[in-house]
């Protein structure tokens, strides 16, 4: 399995790649009037609208910095059994994969976030996110979107 790290501030969280459709740069979004403040728009991708979270705001409730580095994470995630759809992720310090030993998978947890282990990601304390657990199940911006 390949993780794609990223950071929010201070903590490093671990996203399987397969989840991952594309990183880009980080863009000006079309507000949302009356959403939550962690979704700062929507944004064009190949002419489909994708709302963008900015996940510091989700996870932190500090805004991602905008550095060289700040990415989207354009990633697929399943809502309910029908259908998939794309969601941006905003997160600092997109720039590393790290790839773990054939046959990997993280342990489940039952309570709390699952850390993920240093001999794998060769740092301490990275995160597994899990979109699909880790983002709200009714982000605005996707009921009218199809694919």
């Amino acid at each position: 399995m390949l993780l794609l790290l990223f950071n929010l501030r201070d903590e490093t969280y671990a996203i399987d790649s397969a989840k991952v459709v594309e990183v880009i740069p980080y863009l000006l979004t079309q507000k949302i009037p009356m959403t939550p403040r962690f979704i700062i728009g929507m944004a064009n991708y190949r002419s489909n609208p994708v709302p963008i979270i900015d996940l510091g705001l989700l996870l932190n409730a500090q805004s991602c910095r905008q550095q060289l580095s700040t990415r989207i994470i354009l990633t697929s995630i399943s809502l309910g059994s029908q259908f998939k759809k794309i969601v941006g992720l905003l997160a600092e310090n997109v720039t590393e994969t790290v790839k773990t030993p054939k046959g990997w998978q993280p342990n489940p947890v039952d309570q709390g976030p699952l850390f993920l282990d240093d001999a794998v990601t060769h740092r301490p304390m990275v995160r597994w996110f899990q979109p699909e657990q880790m983002l709200p199940e009714d982000i605005p911006g996707l009921s009218f979107m199809e694919q």
